[in-house]
């Protein structure tokens, strides 16, 4: 897998660490943020090939974040994997139906981690 640049919004530090720590051992440039608000400044700035995002968050969710990155120009083509505790087969037809490309449970092993992230690269767009 190439390397490529992830933004991790979540407002857990541990699950900030451990994905950052799984992504940057595999040659990922990696940033975070630790709520909606951040996470859309930082996908603006960063522009990055992939946007892993937590649903459950204060304030913004990350329903709400995708959301707002589909509609904007910038941000709209950048693949989204959304990240749940809660495996509940409505919550993955939500985060389709708001413009997410994958879902993933909290509790994946990282090889489901990584083999999504690689789905995602496939379609990012170009750098």
């Amino acid at each position: 897998m190439a390397q490529a640049k992830i933004l991790i919004i979540d407002d857990e530090k541990l699950v900030r660490t451990m994905l950052t720590d799984l992504l940057r051992a595999r040659g990922h440039a990696v940033v975070t943020a630790e709520d909606g608000a951040s996470g859309l400044a930082a996908a603006q700035k960063e522009r990055p090939n992939v946007i892993i995002l937590d649903v459950m968050m204060p304030g913004i969710d990350g329903f709400e974040v995708c959301e707002a990155l589909k509609k904007d120009a910038m941000t709209a083509r950048i693949p989204v994997i959304i990240l749940t505790a809660s495996e509940d087969p409505q919550l993955t037809k939500k985060a389709f139906k708001v413009g997410a490309a994958f879902t993933l449970i909290k509790t994946s092993k990282p090889e489901r981690v990584l083999s999504t992230l690689h789905l995602a690269l496939t379609l990012a767009p170009p750098a």
